[in-house]
């Protein structure tokens, strides 16, 4: 990514797309979200979290080999994450190193609220996010892992609680990180901090990251549809809003 644009191949091909911003509501969802599991978790446990949608969205990606089919598209459920600012990144990712570090040979109940207060630090503030990027680990190098070698394309799509129903789809470029990369090890790190905990699925390796830089974005949170209410801006028959409400 390169200031405002960022150069991907697809099908052989260079192209290049326009850098877009996250969204202050998706990002404040995002922080919201977040300290309202890390609360939970204070009060009551690992094993309060049960669901997780503001990690969880659905991640669409295109099989570009021959056998694709009829149905090109492949679906997955993915763990992502919100990445820091360039320049607060080596801060976070030392910060929840040293958190597990300490947490190390102890009880997992008895180290969770200074593991929680490590990521509570991040999240609280969406200052801290950088505003451009998604990230998560892959775990099983399967279809989603082959599809993204060939085709860096690919959507997420977030959908949250009631009673606001905060859904977001991003269409992104995909960028493959290895371990030692700095976007690598933060993703790494947030992992690792709770990786026993009830929540998780206890994994052995991550053989490589992913960065999604964010190239389209569309709301869609749904509100009262109602020919004599006005449409909220960035939705169909609304006012310009900046994002396609589709």
């Amino acid at each position: 990514m390169t200031g405002n644009s960022i150069e991907a191949m697809v099908g052989g091909e260079k192209r290049t797309f326009a850098a877009m911003e996250l969204p202050r509501p998706f990002l404040e969802w995002q922080s919201e979200a977040r300290m309202r599991m890390f609360k939970a978790m204070t009060q009551g446990g690992a094993g309060q979290v049960r669901v997780q949608p503001a990690h969880l969205p659905v991640l669409a990606t295109w099989d570009a080999g021959d056998g694709a089919g009829d149905f090109p598209v492949n679906l997955s459920t993915r763990g992502m994450g919100i990445l820091p600012k360039a320049d607060k990144l080596a801060h976070y990712t030392s910060s929840l190193e040293r958190a597990r570090a300490e947490s190390a040979g102890r009880p997992i109940q008895e180290t969770l609220p200074a593991r929680l207060r490590a990521m509570e630090a991040f999240y609280v503030n969406v200052d801290n996010f950088d505003t451009r990027l998604l990230g998560g680990l892959d775990i099983f190098e399967g279809q989603t892992a082959k599809n993204m070698e060939h085709n860096p394309r690919v959507a997420l799509l977030y959908t949250g609680e009631a009673p606001k129903y905060p859904s977001f789809q991003f269409n992104a470029v995909v960028e493959k990180v290895l371990p030692g990369n700095p976007h690598y090890q933060f993703l790494l790190a947030a992992r690792e901090l709770f990786a026993t905990d009830a929540f998780h699925v206890h994994q052995d390796r991550y053989p490589f990251g992913y960065i999604c830089k964010i190239v389209e974005i569309k709301d869609k949170t749904p509100f009262a549809h109602a020919a004599s209410r006005s449409r909220p801006a960035g939705h169909p028959g609304g006012p310009p809003g900046g994002l396609d409400g589709k």
